[in-house]
């Protein structure tokens, strides 16, 4: 009964971590999935409004329309970062850490928009944003390992949300 077990196991790990190359529906399909995936989560969000302009903001705080131009920039990298990862990997498991870690990533990011603007938490925001920051860097050091070109499509990313805490954390403090 044990060995039946673990026979079981065992071969439902090897289906886990062991598939076979990509399909070319697959490509398709994970391009899709990806793109509308962290599209979605970042568009959904709650927007600025009268709560954000009537904060002080640090001097270096970009004039607005940069952030709508910049995030989708990011997005397209971080899915095309996930459209490689998924169809040009080098080890499953590896890119299985890199989906769970890309699914994380697009629930903080809305989870950020929804505290910072939907329920005027800035200091809870900043929770959030060192969430987004952990992941990202996880997900760069996972691609990396199974594909450099979308590790280094997450650097602008992160650069970003470096940035991003800056504003954040000035926000706090300009505001106490």
């Amino acid at each position: 009964m044990l060995n039946d077990n673990y026979i079981i196991m065992l071969t439902w790990l090897k289906k886990l971590f062991h598939k076979e190359k990509t399909s070319k529906k697959e490509k398709q399909i994970s391009a899709v999935v990806f793109f509308v995936y962290i599209f979605g989560l970042g568009w959904l969000g709650p927007k600025p409004d009268s709560f954000y302009d009537a904060l002080i903001k640090p001097t270096a705080t970009p004039p607005d329309i940069v952030f709508p131009i910049v995030w989708f920039i990011l997005f397209a990298l971080i899915g095309l970062s996930g459209y490689y990862v998924w169809n040009h990997y080098q080890s499953e498991l590896k890119r299985r850490i890199f989906t769970f870690l890309y699914a994380i990533n697009g629930v903080l990011v809305f989870l950020w928009s929804y505290v910072f603007f939907g329920l005027h938490d800035i200091a809870g925001a900043l929770y959030v944003i060192i969430g987004i920051i952990v992941v990202a860097e996880l997900m760069i050091v996972t691609a990396f390992g199974n594909h450099e070109k979308a590790a280094y499509m997450l650097l602008p990313y992160l650069a970003w949300v470096l940035f991003a805490t800056y504003l954040n954390t000035t926000i706090i403090a300009l505001n106490a």
